[in-house]
């Protein structure tokens, strides 16, 4: 049963901005996972905000990530095999499954992103009608989407392996965010 993760609500909200909520993942049988985090940035806009779907989408573009209406909230557990990604929460809130059912189970709402190494899972549990999401590639490719048991593991841990670390945290740009917290992996530790 996956572990229910609330935003830490302790935490001064300029802190959180820039210190994302920081998840590593197990491999299992499923999912091959990731060793870089989940990272998740909460309460990065305020929630009266209107123009945040415009906002995320420049702000993604100016770091050189590549939006994509391919990505989205999905009911089945699934990984991206081609591509790191980023989701950024416009409107409303919605609770995610990370990391396959080992993982964990949380609430993002407006303002959070969250920056998804590729081969982690992730899965939408439920939300209001209102959600609405902004989502980018680290690379500029359609996002090769993967279900869980699904698909060859050699060649999605292949896949996973030739995709270059981002050049720019997503929202915080260079120098900062994964950047800091993403270190180089060895593609012989799969």
């Amino acid at each position: 049963m996956p572990k229910k993760i609330k935003p830490q609500e302790w935490v001064p909200w300029e802190l959180r901005r820039i210190n994302p909520d920081i998840f590593y993942f197990k491999e299992d049988p499923q999912i091959p996972s990731s060793p870089l985090p989940l990272l998740v940035y909460r309460g990065f806009f305020d929630k009266e905000y209107d123009a945040c779907e415009d906002w995320l989408i420049k702000k993604f573009r100016s770091n050189k990530w590549f939006p994509s209406p391919a990505l989205g909230a999905f009911n089945f557990t699934h990984y991206y095999i081609n591509t790191h990604i980023v989701l950024g929460v416009c409107a409303g809130e919605a609770q995610w499954q990370l990391g396959g059912t080992l993982g964990i189970i949380t609430v993002l709402e407006k303002g959070d992103v969250m920056v998804i190494p590729a081969g982690v899972a992730l899965r939408h549990l439920g939300s209001g009608t209102d959600l609405n999401l902004a989502g980018a590639c680290s690379v500029n490719v359609s996002p090769e989407l993967q279900r869980r048991q699904s698909g060859n593991r050699v060649h999605a841990n292949r896949s996973i392996a030739n995709i270059p670390t981002p050049d720019n945290d997503p929202i915080l740009g260079p120098g900062a965010g994964l950047l800091t917290i993403w270190q180089p992996v060895d593609s012989c530790s799969r």
